[in-house]
C-alpha cells in the first residue's frame, strides 16, 4: 500500500493518493481546478498520469500497471502470501485487462486459470504447472472481454491492510472478474478439458452422456 501511494505523491498530487480513484462515480472535488485522471483502459482505474511509459501486451495505462507491480512485489516478499494470492494476481490482472493488443492465447490461458482456482479448486500454487502443459496447444479462439466491469481492482488489493487482506482481496477480486467472464466460462472449461488425461476424459464423457 505504500508504495502506491508513494507512487502518487511523486506526481505531486496528494489528493488522488488520498483518493486512489477507481471505477466508481467520483465526488465533485472542492478545488476550483478539476484534477487530470487518466482511465485504465481495461480494469476502468483512474489515476492522475504519469511519466512512465507503458509496452506491455496488457491493455492498461502505465499507472495501473505500476500499481500492479507494487502488488507483485508485496507478494514475492511474503512466502505464505506468495503461494494463497500470487497465481490468482496474475490470472485476475490478465484477464481483466484483455483486448487491445493483448494476445489470444494469454487471455485464454489466464482465464482458464481462474477457472481452475475458482471453478474446479486447485491450489493457486498448482495451477501454474497446469497452464504450463495448456501452453502447448497450437491454436487459440479470440475471447471479446465483456462490456460489463468488475468494479473492483488492483487498487483494491494494493490498499489491503494485512497479508490476510490481502490474499481475501484478491480472492473477491478474481471471482469478480471471473463473473463479468460469465459468457465464456464454457469456452474456459472447454479448454481446460486439454488438461485432462486422455483415459480420464472418455470416462468424463460417457458420464456426460449417460446423465451422471
Amino acid at each position: 500500500m505504500r508504495g502506491v501511494f508513494l507512487l502518487l505523491l511523486r506526481t505531486g498530487l496528494r489528493l488522488a493518493a488520498e483518493r486512489c480513484l477507481v471505477t466508481r462515480p467520483r465526488k465533485e472535488m472542492k478545488s476550483e481546478m478539476p484534477l487530470e485522471m487518466r482511465a485504465c483502459p481495461g480494469c476502468g482505474l483512474e489515476m492522475p498520469p504519469s511519466e512512465r511509459s507503458y509496452d506491455r501486451k496488457f491493455c492498461a495505462s502505465p499507472e495501473c500497471w505500476s500499481v500492479f507491480e507494487e502488488v507483485l512485489a508485496v507478494e514475492f516478499q511474503n512466502p505464505v502470501l506468495f503461494g494463497q494470492a500470487h497465481q490468482l494476481t496474475v490470472d485476475t490482472y490478465a484477464v481483466q485487462h484483455a483486448g487491445g493488443r493483448h494476445p489470444d492465447k494469454s487471455v485464454c490461458i489466464h482465464l482458464v486459470g481462474l477457472h481452475l482456482a475458482l471453478e474446479r479448486g486447485v491450489a493457486p500454487v498448482e495451477v501454474p504447472r497446469q497452464l504450463q502443459r495448456l501452453a502447448k496447444r497450437a491454436s487459440w479462439p479470440h475471447l471479446e472481454p465483456p462490456v460489463q466491469r468488475a468494479s473492483l481492482t488492483v487498487c483494491d488489493v494494493a490498499l489491503a491492510a494485512s497479508p490476510h487482506a490481502h490474499a481475501l482481496r484478491v480472492r473477491e477480486w478474481a471471482a469478480q472478474v471471473w463473473r463479468v467472464w460469465s459468457p465464456h466460462h464454457e469456452r474456459a472449461r472447454h479448454l481446460a478439458e486439454d488438461l485432462v488425461r486422455p483415459a480420464e476424459r472418455i470416462v468424463r464423457r460417457r458420464k456426460k452422456m449417460a446423465g451422471v
